[in-house]
């Protein structure tokens, strides 16, 4: 019917050198890694450039063959982190999935060896002064400066961000590198990477466990009676887990991989990282212990005993009698448990 009427389907096509041309042009512009269905659509749509798919396919074997070897291997194409060493580059952040029940967590890991440089557990981690104190402990403690710390880009990072300016800036080898980085959290890859592990390893049990005791109807995430006594009861066991989960990942040993710059065990490469053709990266402590130890009083605050409030505290220790400093803490989950329930029946009726 259609030769009977003189009709026929469209059939104009480029040739082949324009087509190539019209791909590159669109490559430049970020259509680098894409099969060609959708470069075919992009050249007869958006170019009004009319091509077979047959022609688009030959084409980008032609232009990059090993992209289109790899998406047909369906291969993702990751970007490799390097850094310069032990301290070049650290990453801070906080972890959040416990603070529905009263407790929040802190970290920091070296960008380069993965170690972690402390992980601690406390009533926030939004108080500037809580995180800065954590800075200036780890730096009182190795009596060095990092070269450069990544941190996201809210307020509780405030403090952190100028100490780290201020102490950088004063050394004389110290414009090679911004004294530090910030962004969004998707960004700081090495400590969200980090937290996945936490999660898996300890962090899964508690989540899990408080979630039990809120369908049981024995917490009340509203309450902060119940809240307070969560800190009380079962903080300590979780520092414990963090101070062993911290301890030995940072003598275990990290499995080579092709997107990884360097692989080890995280304490070694900390420490040594000449054996590896690296180098500490940190710099000097630009001031005495004495001038530290002032600022660490003067910027910075300990997080409160038990991670509980004064008030509850006193609370307490007007009902059992028991110095708040002496408190018997527990030892292992069902000790926990039970100081919770005893605890709940005995502040029945008290607020804060």
């Amino acid at each position: 019917m259609l030769r009977s009427l003189g009709l026929r389907r469209r059939n104009m096509r480029q040739n082949f050198h324009t087509i190539l041309e019209t791909i590159l042009r669109l490559q430049r512009e970020g259509f680098i890694n894409v099969g060609y269905r959708i470069m075919w659509k992009l050249l007869n749509v958006h170019c009004g450039v009319p091509a077979s798919q047959r022609t688009v396919r030959l084409a980008l074997q032609t232009l990059t063959p090993e992209l289109v070897n790899a998406r047909d291997r369906r291969i993702l194409h990751r970007r490799v982190y390097t850094n310069r060493g032990s301290n070049d580059l650290i990453h801070i952040d906080g972890y959040d999935k416990l603070k529905p029940y009263g407790i929040a967590i802190h970290g920091a890991i070296d960008g380069f060896s993965r170690k972690i440089l402390w992980l601690k557990a406390g009533p926030s981690n939004n108080s500037p002064q809580y995180i800065a104190r954590f800075y200036l402990n780890f730096v009182k403690e190795t009596k060095r400066i990092p070269r450069c710390v990544r941190l996201d880009d809210w307020t509780e990072n405030g403090i952190v961000r100028d100490l780290q300016t201020a102490f950088v800036l004063s050394q004389q080898d110290s414009t090679d590198m911004p004294p530090f980085l910030r962004g969004r959290s998707t960004g700081n890859q090495r400590i969200e990477r980090f937290w996945g592990s936490l999660s898996q390893t300890v962090c899964e049990f508690w989540r899990n466990y408080f979630r039990e005791m809120r369908s049981s109807g024995e917490l009340d995430q509203l309450n902060p009676i119940d809240i307070q006594c969560i800190r009380l009861c079962f903080l300590s066991l979780i520092k414990y887990q963090l101070m062993v989960f911290q301890s030995t990942w940072n003598v275990h040993r990290i499995r080579a991989q092709r997107n990884c710059q360097v692989s080890g065990i995280p304490s070694v490469l900390y420490h040594q990282p000449q054996v590896y053709g690296y180098e500490d990266r940190s710099l000097p402590l630009p001031c005495n212990i004495g001038i530290l130890q002032g600022i660490i009083d003067e910027y910075s605050l300990e997080c409160p005993l038990y991670g509980c409030e004064n008030d509850f505290l006193d609370i307490l220790e007007e009902i059992t009698g028991v110095d708040k400093h002496a408190f018997t803490l527990p030892t292992n989950v069902r000790e926990a448990h039970e100081l919770y329930v005893s605890l709940k029946e005995c502040l029945n009726g008290y607020r804060i």
